[in-house]
């Protein structure tokens, strides 16, 4: 089970020391930033190097997130592993706060970032991407007592909605409800503790990482809701802007793990079946 939502799976605590535990669990995800999946010397690369330097965020499970050990581990990580090996190059991931991801990129201080990075025309202006590699969507979280009070989007205009700064579910809700009331948290185990001590009516994020939570703390008490949006949501692995070499290499790594079955085995491990099928209807 993972750390950082070891006190969600504890009802029985007290909010405050719930709180105490989580954000210390969290904190130990944030000083694991320093973790590395090789012991290459780390320094500016470009495509021709053999050591992708790679930034995530560690609480973003199941793509990003750490384990009991603070090690990186999940879909994403998994993957650029695969990538990395495809290509004969050694892959060294630390993780960041979720919203200075991009500055580290732009300055070089990382190559790539692979975190369940929707792809946007917003961070398009700012960074490269490779082809998409999730097919996404959007969810929102309340409890069971309210949930004939909370079915749609709707429904919470005038109730107050638990996001993660800088992710494509509170773009989405800031420009589709703009006079929403937002409480907005660093990370999505803090956004579940609020909403479980009935801080916030509901939590909106990405799919993915809501029916992970759903699944992984078998809470009864709490109900999730689809939500109807024009357009598909796909996750990219992003690069500097304008470093076409990097954008094509990726992109053949991405290709040769989907043909050698790498993806679809990674995508068993963590979902159940292969997400390269719903990539493909989307398209």
């Amino acid at each position: 089970m993972l750390n950082y939502y070891l006190i969600i799976l504890e009802p029985s605590l007290s909010q405050g020391i719930a709180m105490q535990r989580l954000l210390r669990f969290f904190a130990m995800g944030l000083c694991a930033a320093v973790i590395s999946t090789s012991s290459a010397a780390e320094g500016g690369t470009d495509a021709n190097n053999k050591v992708w330097r790679v930034g995530c965020d560690a609480a973003f499970a199941p793509f990003t997130f750490t384990d009991s050990k603070g090690k990186l581990i999940g879909f994403d990580v998994d993957l650029i592993r695969a990538m990395g090996k495809s290509q004969g190059v050694e892959v060294s991931i630390k993780s960041y706060p979720f919203d200075s991801i991009i500055p580290t990129l732009i300055t070089d201080n990382i190559d790539l970032i692979i975190s369940g990075f929707t792809i946007t025309h917003e961070r398009a202006e700012r960074v490269d991407f490779s082809d998409p590699y999730y097919r996404c969507g959007l969810t929102f979280l309340t409890l069971t007592e309210n949930a004939d009070k909370y079915k749609t989007l709707e429904d919470l205009k005038d109730a107050e909605i638990c996001v993660q700064l800088g992710t494509s579910g509170a773009v989405f809700l800031e420009k589709a409800m703009p006079n929403a009331k937002i409480k907005r948290f660093n990370s999505p185990p803090e956004t579940y503790l609020e909403l479980i001590g009935k801080g916030c009516a509901a939590v909106l994020n990405d799919r993915p990482v809501n029916d992970y939570f759903m699944v992984t703390s078998g809470r009864k008490d709490i109900v999730s809701r689809s939500i109807t949006t024009d357009d598909s949501e796909y996750y990219g692995i992003a690069m500097r802007k304008g470093d076409k070499q990097m954008v094509d290499l990726v992109n053949k790594a991405l290709k040769d793990v989907q043909e050698n079955g790498e993806f679809e085995r990674i995508s068993k491990k963590w979902f159940g079946y292969d997400v390269s099928a719903e990539l493909k209807e989307g398209k």
